[in-house]
């Protein structure tokens, strides 16, 4: 039997298959399949993958989600798809009505698979937008709520709030927020911490909550872009107002426990990640920690809960659609020697925001590429890009936090302005030597034949549209944006 997790109807659907074993048979983003970037529904082609004799389980509560529909800023937020819930998909399996609460969700798909064997010195910590009604939570290792805040107080609220402001499409390009902020200044993020304590944190009655959420709207209202300020000082104030925020409830974690596992959508806020970390022994963040990752938390959960174990078989993030392919590096790097970047759409395909080198799009660090790049992705130009480096290298070219699944922000010491933020700083990608991406080699091929240890990485697609997955993908790639995908 087969713990099968998934996630849909609200955005970024999910979907994730455990074995017996306790090893990740398949993990995948709907969008990856249906081509619609973010889409909020999985594509029959990946529900049909669930087998009757399937255990089968759902990110969240859905029944509360419906009943706490108005924990949102705004009632457009919500899908209406969840409303008429019913699932045909899973008719005949052996269970169906497995209903994970969403922040468990979360939890749960970072504490199955940290690192570290120990479960007592664990701590989680999951902060988002809001799930049926939390907004962050606190928990042990057993999943006691050990802390929890409520709607309308919500860090990512808040931070979706300004990126739609900002002009950017909410709970996709918070990111994009976050780049912008090195430009600026926190001038107003003083107003916006007022804002949050004086009105999100109270609790809305159910009859009050659509006029609050105008309240809430007007309030913020006055410290946007439309009141004079520049859109780099209201991004960079927001981000004060995350960090400081976060590091409060990290802060609050680290009274329970020296490990953190930390999930949920802010868990993608590498600024502020890099501001945690040195709070605790070791700290884990998923690949995936938002909602679609939430599919395989869910059949983690459902996975520890059947068979006891606090751990299922993490090898790595290579958990997808697999384009089978003798992939030569010797080609790749004499192209990119010659045309500077190139595509790679090999092997099986990254679970989460990030292409770790099977779908990548790599470029030349030793040139001031990054414009180039960014016009080719059809992103801003002040769009940072991140380094992949390996690493055995990797201190002697940067200073402070990084993994392998570019999660922290590192000072870069070198000066390769390709893959260094304005602020100094670089979302570094550590390709390790038992990496299981033909990408190690790649690199290596590349420092064998220019003496530098590191290539520019992101990921292959274009602004708006999910990343390639099949081969069908990587050839229209190759074709519309005239760029050689190997």
């Amino acid at each position: 039997m087969r713990y099968c997790g998934f996630s849909e109807f609200f955005h970024d659907s999910g979907i994730a298959f455990i074995t017996s074993e306790g090893d990740i048979e398949f993990a995948a983003h709907g969008e990856r399949y249906s081509g619609k970037k973010n889409d909020p529904e999985l594509p029959d082609v990946l529900m049909n993958m669930i087998k009757k004799d399937d255990h089968t389980s759902f990110y969240e509560d859905y029944a509360l989600r419906i009943k706490y529909k108005s924990y949102s800023i705004d009632e457009n937020d919500f899908n209406p798809l969840l409303m008429n819930y019913k699932n045909p998909h899973l008719q005949g399996s052996i269970v169906s009505d497995v209903y994970v609460p969403h922040h468990v969700s979360h939890a749960a798909g970072g504490f199955y698979t940290r690192p570290w064997e120990s479960k007592d010195d664990t701590v989680i910590l999951t902060i988002d937008g809001a799930g049926e009604y939390q907004s962050a939570c606190i928990y042990d290792s057993n999943f006691n709520i050990l802390h929890e805040e409520i709607w309308p107080k919500s860090i990512g609220q808040v931070y979706t709030y300004f990126t739609r402001a900002l002009g950017f499409r909410p709970l996709e390009e918070e990111y994009i927020v976050m780049g912008l902020a090195a430009y600026g200044n926190p001038i107003v993020g003083k107003e916006i911490e007022d804002v949050y304590h004086n009105i999100f944190s109270q609790i809305v009655p159910e009859d009050k909550r659509k006029d609050s959420r105008k309240k809430l709207i007007a309030s913020l209202f006055g410290i946007t872009v439309d009141k004079g300020f520049r859109k780099e000082d209201i991004a960079a104030s927001v981000q004060y107002f995350a960090e400081r925020e976060i590091m409060v409830l990290a802060k609050l974690a680290r009274q329970y426990g020296s490990k953190l596992v930390y999930s949920g959508g802010c868990a993608q806020n590498v600024v502020v990640n890099s501001m945690i970390k040195p709070l605790f022994d070791d700290m884990w963040i998923p690949v995936a920690p938002t909602d679609a990752g939430s599919s395989l938390g869910a059949a983690a959960y459902s996975y520890g809960k059947a068979t006891g174990r606090d751990r299922i078989n993490w090898q790595g993030p290579y958990l997808g659609y697999d384009i089978k392919h003798n992939l030569n590096p010797k080609e790749v790097v004499d192209h990119l020697l010659e045309h500077t970047y190139c595509g790679i759409a090999n092997g099986r395909a990254e679970f989460g925001p990030r292409a770790l080198g099977n779908r990548s799009l790599i470029a030349d660090v030793r040139f001031d590429i990054k414009d180039t790049v960014n016009a080719i992705k059809r992103r801003q130009e002040y769009r940072p890009f991140a380094p992949a480096i390996l690493e055995e290298f990797a201190s002697q070219y940067f200073e402070g936090p990084m993994n392998e699944y570019m999660q922290y922000t590192a000072n870069a010491l070198h000066d390769y302005k390709s893959v260094t933020h304005i602020d100094g700083t670089a979302r570094v990608q550590i390709v390790k030597k038992d990496c299981k991406s033909v990408f190690r080699k790649v690199i290596e091929e590349y420092y064998e034949r220019t003496g530098v240890p590191m290539l520019l990485n992101t990921s292959l697609n274009i602004r708006g549209m999910p990343i390639v997955n099949n081969e069908k993908g990587a050839a229209d790639f190759e074709k519309r944006y005239n760029v050689k995908v190997f």
